[in-house]
């Protein structure tokens, strides 16, 4: 029997209906769901309003990464900017033991430090490979390392430890209870070890005086002799990442080839002032002559640049604070005079080294712009309870764990991998 052409047309538009119905509720969660995510993201983040168009907040597509691996365009690490990273950050002070207490921003509760920390660097032009350490370990295996320099090469070398805290844990050779000296840990699986020497001018240096305050009475500087701190041990290492600047900036007796040269800021009227820029420019060269010149050295020296401070409305001593929130973006700020001119001469005296040795031998790991941009990611005064009375109260200096520092060791795997 033919079946009611009426009751047929009624099923039909019923079906259409349902289906249509259909495919608005689907097109409606999924709309739904991709605005909630991108705002969610932009909140946490605290994404400023004039980023939208510079910054992926996606992860590339698998061929997108095949054609900058082909086209080798980080060859420039240097200048970017700081991209939103839902993903971070890669450790905590619950996975990590190596984080000095003064720069748990965790702990002691830095104000948005969850936006703070969501940021990754990316070069223009090239997407630069996360961290990974089960890479870095292996291609360490059996070698060693030295951070030389300042407490920010602390800080540098204690980040590393921590991205690596995902893959092994290692032990720290003869403990020491100090925080400015020489210090040296042993990862056993992979026979990597790795060292801070303590050597805040890269050259030799002393008090001027028995009994003075280290961090503000005079120091005598040897702008011609490297610090036998780690001078002497050097060669034995493969890997050399060597920084220095921001204690040129304190009271300082310069010498050099027996004599007084001059001083800066060391309080005598008569003294002929020598610009902190030119004793950086000395203790580089110094320094990297002695690693050129080093019986029996043949490591890759990575020569690391100043990461400028950020105090606002005063210097560390008297009240001044690091106030910023975000990230800036490239162009909205340059280096501070003094970080500039420290910058050129680091920048000068590596360019001399290098082309005085094999090619590859020494590689310029160049932080200056991109932690300029990241006057957000210090302690503060929150490395410390504030009920306590401590020497730095207000840091501005070093860098919250986790917290932008850890990028330097994204841009260190690829320059020695490189």
């Amino acid at each position: 029997m033919k079946p009611n052409s009426s009751s047929s047309s009624s099923q039909v538009v019923r079906r259409a209906a349902s289906t249509t119905g259909l495919l608005f509720v689907v097109l409606l969660v999924a709309f739904t769901a991709s605005n909630y995510s991108s705002l969610d993201t932009d909140r946490l983040l605290d994404v400023p309003p004039n980023a939208a168009s510079h910054v992926q907040t996606t992860a590339p597509s698998s061929s997108s990464s095949l054609e900058v691996e082909k086209s080798a365009a980080c060859d420039d690490v240097a200048r970017g900017e700081w991209v939103p990273d839902p993903a971070a950050p890669y450790y905590t002070n619950a996975t990590c033991p190596f984080i000095d207490s003064r720069q748990d921003c965790m702990k002691y509760g830095r104000p948005g430090l969850d936006s703070i920390l969501r940021w990754r660097w990316q070069p223009h032009g090239c997407n630069l490979p996360r961290f990974d350490p089960a890479a870095f370990l292996g291609l360490v295996r059996h070698k060693s390392m030295a951070f030389v320099g300042d407490s920010v090469a602390r800080n540098h070398m204690q980040s590393l430890m921590c991205l690596l805290s995902k893959v092994e844990y290692p032990q720290e050779m003869q403990p020491k209870d100090c925080i400015h000296c020489t210090r040296t840990y042993h990862y056993r699986e992979h026979n990597f070890t790795v060292t801070v020497f303590w050597a805040p001018f890269l050259v030799r240096w002393n008090l001027t005086r028995a009994g003075a305050l280290q961090f503000m009475d005079p120091h005598n500087v040897y702008l011609d002799e490297a610090d036998p701190e780690w001078a002497r041990q050097v060669a034995g290492y493969d890997y050399v990442v060597l920084n220095g600047a921001t204690w040129f900036t304190r009271p300082v007796v310069l010498h050099e080839r027996g004599r007084v040269l001059g001083c800066s800021d060391c309080g005598d009227p008569n003294a002929t002032f020598v610009p902190p820029h030119h004793a950086v420019r000395a203790s580089f060269r110094t320094a990297l002559r002695a690693l050129r010149e080093a019986p029996g050295f043949r490591g890759k020296v990575v020569v690391r640049t100043v990461a400028p401070p950020h105090y606002e409305n005063g210097k560390w001593y008297d009240g001044g604070n690091c106030l910023r929130t975000r990230p800036m973006r490239s162009g909205e700020t340059g280096l501070p005079d003094t970080e500039a001119a420290f910058h050129a001469a680091q920048v000068e005296e590596f360019r001399a080294a290098a082309s005085a040795a094999p090619p590859g031998r020494f590689v310029l790991l160049d932080v200056s712009e991109m932690m300029q941009m990241r006057g957000d990611g210090h302690p503060g005064q929150y490395g410390h309870w504030p009920h306590e009375k401590v020497g730095f109260g207000i840091d501005c200096v070093h860098w919250c764990l986790p917290g932008p520092i850890d990028a330097w060791s994204d841009v260190l795997l690829h320059l020695i991998t490189n």
